[in-house]
Order: structure tokens, then C-alpha cells, then sequence
């Protein structure tokens, strides 16, 4: 077994039933764990009192308030001490073999910085997060749009979302993951930075994407290894009506992340044109957000957190 020190990362913020979850995953792995480290937002649950009272070998980082989910990541990078970082959504569970499929593919392949599992609903539907970086044209055909919904097997969505792969278990070369799940190399990280705050403070939309795409850019590889498996008990659904800050950040990140990787700034005549594309598909789906109704087994952070301020 391949002696390289891992550390796990994980950002919390009212969040204890999830946390302990996988917690219970990650304990129960066939690999070794060397540390985990759990960055807590200012949780008023319980949180972080519980987490310290069930799980003591755990390093608790917590926050006096929410700093919002890219900075906690932030944090936590410049706190874990292992040769490579697991990073995990709190809402994440992981099979028992998945910590050790992706170590041993680092461990075969020297040339890759960043690997990432297949994701399932917990349902069973796979989360399409492994994937290349978007077009222009996936604004209308993203994976979560009507469009793909409408036409799944589209020649846009089939390219974004690595749909050649999608039945396959050989590992695959992916241009981007989902935050949600990554291993990666800490080398890499002191190459790159972390994530980059300049993006949504507390959802982190298309923080990971420009985190992927820096990495790209400084030559390492990404992949995904379909073998290796975990749930994500992810609450972000297509039907589900979100919180309209949700929505304005997805926004704002996706134009952030097109005008820095594919225009020269504000200024540049494509920037612009995204700008006032993305500002009426974001004023569209605010409007069609309206008319959803609530659905009361959805826990939204933002929105717990303004009811807390308002007390």
C-alpha cells in the first residue's frame, strides 16, 4: 500500500446529520485516512459541539461566523498537513473501496494532479460532474437546463457533460470536476493557489471550474474514474425553487469565470455580450423561480442564514 499521507477536508455550516454521515464514510474506507480536518462556519445547531463530542480525532476549525463556503476551503487547504487533499462536500458519502480506487490511479499515473469519483443522486441518478468546460452555447444546454432535459442525447450536452462515458468504467480525461468530491495532489495546490474568493462567497459557483481550469493551465492532468463511487445528497434540483441569490451567483460566477479564461477583461466586446447574455438568463429563470412552489425538505444555508440575521 502506497504510504503517501491523505488528508480529508470538509466545510460544514448547520449541517450535523450530513457530517456525520460521511464522517461514518470516510472512517469506514479500506483506505487509510491520515487526517481530517472539518472547517465549521459559525454553525448555531450544534454543530461543531457535537462533531467534537462524537469524533475527537477530527481537527475542528471553527468560525466565529460564516465566511462562506470558497474561503472556509481556503482555510482548510492552509491547515491540512497530507501530500494529497480530499476534498468533500458535507452532503457527501462515500462507497468503502472509492478513497482507495482514486489513491491507487494517483499512485499509477504521476502525470495526473486531480481525480474524481462518479456521483449518484440518492436515487441512484448520476450526477453528470465530471465534465469539459462549457461553450457558449451551454448556457442554453447545461445540465441542469430544460433544453438537456428535453433533448438529453443533443450533441452540446453530450460533449459538456462526457457523455461517451457516461456507461463506461474506465477512467476518462475530464477538463473539470465538481467541488463536491476531488483528490488531488497538494503539490498542485502550492502551484495554483486555492480557490479563488473573488467568486460567490457563500455557494462558490464556478469557483471549482476556474480552480480546474487554472490547473489546466499549469499542465496537470484531470480524470475521472468511474469505479470509484459516492452519493451526493445534493439539495440543488432542476424543479426545486431555489433561493434568488442562488440564482444572481451562479450568474455572476459564470461571467467571472468566462471573461477570465476566455475574453481580456470588462472591456473586451465578448465580456460584454456574456455580461448581457447571462444577466437576461439569470433575470428569466428568477422569474420562472417564482412560480415554483416551496418545497419544505429543502434546507437552503442562504436562506436560514438571513432568518438568523434578522432575529
Amino acid at each position: 500500500m502506497n504510504s503517501t499521507k491523505l488528508s480529508a477536508l470538509i466545510v460544514c455550516y448547520n449541517s450535523w446529520h450530513y457530517l456525520d454521515t460521511c464522517l461514518q464514510s470516510i472512517h469506514a474506507s479500506d483506505h487509510p485516512v491520515a487526517e481530517i480536518v472539518v472547517v465549521d462556519n459559525g454553525s448555531v445547531d450544534g454543530t461543531a459541539d457535537k462533531l467534537n463530542a462524537a469524533y475527537p480525532e477530527v481537527r475542528l476549525i471553527r468560525n466565529t461566523g460564516n465566511a462562506g463556503f470558497i474561503r472556509a476551503v481556503n482555510q482548510g487547504l492552509s491547515a491540512v498537513s497530507g501530500e494529497r487533499i480530499l476534498l468533500l462536500d458535507v452532503d457527501t458519502e462515500l462507497k468503502r473501496n472509492a478513497i482507495g480506487i482514486l489513491s491507487r490511479f494517483l499512485d499509477a499515473h504521476p502525470e495526473v494532479s486531480l481525480v474524481a469519483p462518479r456521483t449518484y443522486d440518492a436515487d441512484g441518478q448520476v450526477q453528470e460532474t465530471a465534465r469539459q468546460f462549457p461553450s457558449a452555447v451551454n448556457g442554453l444546454f447545461g445540465r441542469q437546463s430544460l433544453l438537456t432535459r428535453l433533448f438529453p442525447d443533443n450533441p452540446f450536452s453530450r460533449r459538456y457533460l462526457s457523455r461517451g462515458h457516461l456507461e463506461s468504467e474506465e477512467p476518462f480525461p475530464v477538463e473539470m470536476v465538481s467541488a463536491a468530491c476531488i483528490l488531488l495532489r497538494r503539490n498542485i495546490v502550492d502551484k495554483v493557489g486555492g480557490l479563488d474568493e473573488g467568486f460567490s462567497r457563500y455557494v462558490g459557483y464556478w469557483s471549482d471550474a476556474d480552480w480546474c481550469k487554472r490547473i489546466q493551465k499549469a499542465g496537470a492532468l484531470a480524470y475521472c474514474v468511474p469505479q470509484a463511487v459516492i452519493i451526493h445528497h445534493e439539495q440543488n434540483k432542476p424543479h426545486r425553487k431555489k433561493n434568488p441569490t442562488r440564482i444572481v451567483e451562479f450568474h455572476t460566477g459564470a461571467h467571472r469565470f468566462y471573461r477570465r479564461h476566455y475574453t481580456f477583461g470588462w472591456l473586451d466586446p465578448r465580456s460584454m455580450a456574456a455580461a448581457l447574455l447571462l444577466g437576461l438568463r439569470g433575470v428569466l429563470l428568477l422569474w420562472l423561480n417564482a412560480f415554483k412552489k416551496e418545497e419544505a425538505a429543502l434546507v437552503d444555508p442562504l436562506s436560514r442564514q438571513k432568518e438568523e440575521k434578522a432575529r
